[in-house]
Formats: structure tokens, sequence, C-alpha cells
């Protein structure tokens, strides 16, 4: 069962992402967590202490591997890459281990500016998540990174379910729908929106009307203590109202899709 989380920047895409994996664990799910975002920073919403972080090796950061992989044995002129190469041994090398035997994958950030796109990763990225690891993972989590780019290239592809994050807003309700439609382009018909941050339940009535028939899938409350995690730079403890909220999410997913899990219909050839 492979799960995106999308939406703007600064919604708490991460927040949420961690609370998830955090809670599947919990659950025995075998958990890969995927940070997919250049701008990297869901090791810090996972239990993994500040050695363990320090060990991790971006993707982005395996150049010569990258290079190995999408244009072998300099077989293609420069600047052409395979976009459908063999990653069957890319996995184990990429992981870190946290919370007893689950693994995060980071994408990590290497270019400065002005030097360039990360294509190659995004390739490198998009085959890891079409093919290794619907075999060898219960759960995969993608905190993907903000904005839409990631669904305009395909990157999530492979996912089962899309979880769009909003905040109390428009722009953010905006966003969801175009995510929305840009998923359902790509045959992810499982697309959820969770909210946010809200204060007030009439902010849930309010978003909840902007959306239409798009129901809510859940909301979460501003809480203080994740904003004094994300400061202390520590896992936020979850209060008896976020793990509800949290363990509704997980009830409705494993409901809807969780039959599917080890699915092929995405699966390169």
């Amino acid at each position: 069962m492979k799960i995106a989380i999308v939406g703007k920047g600064g919604v708490g895409k991460t927040t949420i992402s961690g609370f998830l994996a955090r809670a599947f664990a919990k659950r025995h799910y075998h958990v890969l967590a995927v940070d997919a975002d250049p701008d990297a920073n869901l090791a810090s919403a996972l239990p993994l202490d500040k050695v363990q972080r320090e060990q991790i090796i971006p993707l982005a950061l395996q150049k010569d591997k990258i290079k190995s992989i999408i244009n072998p044995d300099d077989q293609l002129p420069q600047g052409l890459m395979l976009l459908n190469p063999d990653v069957s041994e890319l996995a184990d090398s990429l992981t870190v281990t946290w919370g007893g035997g689950n693994k995060l994958i980071v994408m990590g950030w290497h270019k400065g500016g002005g030097q360039g796109c990360y294509c190659e990763e995004n390739v490198v990225l998009q085959q890891l998540l079409s093919t290794v690891l619907t075999a060898t993972q219960d759960v995969v989590l993608i905190d993907s990174e903000a904005g839409l780019e990631h669904l305009s290239r395909g990157t999530i592809s492979p996912a089962d379910a899309v979880i769009a994050v909003i905040e109390p807003g428009l722009r953010s309700v905006e966003t969801a729908f175009v995510s929305r439609k840009l998923c359902n382009e790509l045959g992810i018909d499982h697309v959820y929106v969770i909210l946010n941050g809200y204060e007030t339940q009439a902010e849930i009535s309010t978003v909840q009307n902007l959306l239409g028939d798009w129901k809510l899938l859940a909301a979460f409350p501003r809480s203080q203590e994740i904003r004094n995690a994300d400061l202390e730079g520590r896992v936020p403890k979850e209060d008896n109202i976020l793990l509800g909220v949290t363990n509704n999410v997980i009830d409705t997913l494993t409901t809807d899709i969780g039959g599917n899990y080890g699915t092929t219909k995405y699966k390169s050839n």
C-alpha cells in the first residue's frame, strides 16, 4: 500500500506524514517512509536521534550511483538517460532504520543556485516506487515536495492513494483541487483531503463548504505541542485528540485500499 502526501508549502505535510508513519508502525505494519522533498526534513518527524539522522545518505548525493543507473556504462549520449532504469540493488543502500525495523529513504539536496533540476533523481525515485518497493514493504508513505511538479512529472504515479493536506484558506483548497485532477489523470482514484491547523469548528465548516462534495477525511487541530516540537527539533508527542484523528485516517485507508496491497497495476515491464 503506497500513500503519497501532497500540498502547498507549510501546510503540515511532513508532520502528518510522521504521524501516519508512526501510527502504522504501532499497528505492526512494516513502514517505508520516503522523503521525496529536496528540502528534506521527514527524519525529524520520526524516532531518529541525531546520530541516526547524520547517517542518512540522500539519494541526491549518490551522484555516481545515479549516473550508473540512468546511463549504465555511458551507453547513451551526454544529456540522455534511461526512463525505466534497473534499481533493484539500490533501495537497501539508501535506507536508514527507525522504530524497530522500519525504513526511511531521503531524496535530499545537493545543488546550489542555478545548478540545475532534479530530473535524474526523480526518475530513479519513481522507478523505486514503481518496482522494488511494491514487493518488499507493507506501507510506503511518501512525503512529497511542496506544490504540483511531482504530480505533473508523474513521480508519485505508483501511489495507491494520495492525501492532499490543506490549511484553512481558499488558496490551499484550490491547490488541493488541482492536485486531485492531476492524480486522476495519473490513474490514482483514491484522493483524500485532510485539514490541518484549524482553530474553530467554524473553520472546518467553511473549508468543507469550499470543498463541496469532496468530504474531509480528517481535521487536525492547531497544536502548541507540534509548534514546540518543531522549535526543539524533536518528534511531537501525540495527545488523545491527535492519536484519535490519526487512527481514524488509518482505519479509512486500510478499509478503502488495504486489500489492494501489493498491486502491480503501475509496475513497469
